[in-house]
């Protein structure tokens, strides 16, 4: 079951549970791949993407949170 609800304005939305993880990956400017994990998603949140995806990580699965294609 998705955790995830999309809102009419294209937000996401989901409620926060022990356990969870933050995982932002992408391209850098250089083409290199990158991955950065963190435990809240503050973390994730201020890391500024050039190229990538932000996800949810909940009992081994990714749930998609934010793309950016620059």
């Amino acid at each position: 079951m998705n955790p995830l609800t999309k809102n009419k304005d294209g937000t996401v939305t989901w409620d926060s549970l022990p356990g969870d993880r933050y995982l932002a990956t992408g391209v850098l400017r250089n083409g290199k791949r990158f991955r950065g994990i963190a435990g809240t998603y503050q973390t994730i949140r201020n890391i500024n993407l050039w190229r990538g995806t932000k996800w949810l990580v909940r009992e081994g699965k990714r749930y998609k949170l934010q793309s950016v294609y620059n």
